[in-house]
C-alpha cells in the first residue's frame, strides 16, 4: 500500500516535470510575445494558433512523454501493482488533456493527438518496469 502510493506520488511529479520540460522547449521554439499576458485565454489561444508546428508538436508529445516517464517511475516503484500505477498515470494525463482542451481553443490536431498518446505509452511504461523474470 504504502510502495503503491509512493509511486502515484513520485509517477505524478516525474510527470508533471516532463510536461513542464516540454512547455519550456515549446517556448524555446517559440518565444512569447513581449506584450503577451498569459492569464488571459484569449492570449493563451492566440499564442497556440501562431505558433510553429514543432512548438505545438512539443506540447503533444509532452503528454505521451509523461505517460512514459511518469508511468515508468511509478511502475518501478509500485512493485506489486505495476499495472495499475503506470495506466493510473497515464488516465490523469488523459484528463488533464480533455480538460485543458475544454479550457483552451487550439487546433484540433493537437487534444485529439494528446489524447491518443498517454494510455499506450503508459501500458509501455509498465512493460519496461516489469523484470524479464516476471514475463
Amino acid at each position: 500500500m504504502i510502495r503503491t502510493t509512493l509511486g502515484l506520488l513520485v509517477g505524478a511529479v516525474a510527470a508533471a516535470l516532463v510536461l513542464f520540460g516540454c512547455g519550456h522547449v515549446a517556448l524555446a521554439l517559440q518565444p512569447l510575445p513581449s506584450d503577451a499576458d498569459m492569464q488571459s485565454l484569449q492570449a493563451i489561444t492566440r499564442y497556440l494558433h501562431a505558433a510553429p508546428a514543432k512548438a505545438t508538436a512539443c506540447l503533444v508529445a509532452g503528454a505521451g512523454l509523461a505517460a512514459l516517464v511518469g508511468g515508468w517511475m511509478a511502475a518501478l516503484i509500485a512493485r506489486p501493482h505495476r499495472g495499475g500505477v503506470a495506466l493510473a498515470i497515464g488516465a490523469a494525463l488523459t484528463v488533464t488533456v480533455l480538460v485543458i482542451a475544454t479550457l483552451v481553443p487550439q487546433p484540433e490536431w493537437m487534444p485529439v493527438l494528446a489524447m491518443l498518446l498517454p494510455i499506450p505509452l503508459a501500458l509501455c511504461a509498465w512493460r519496461l518496469a516489469t523484470p524479464r523474470m516476471e514475463m
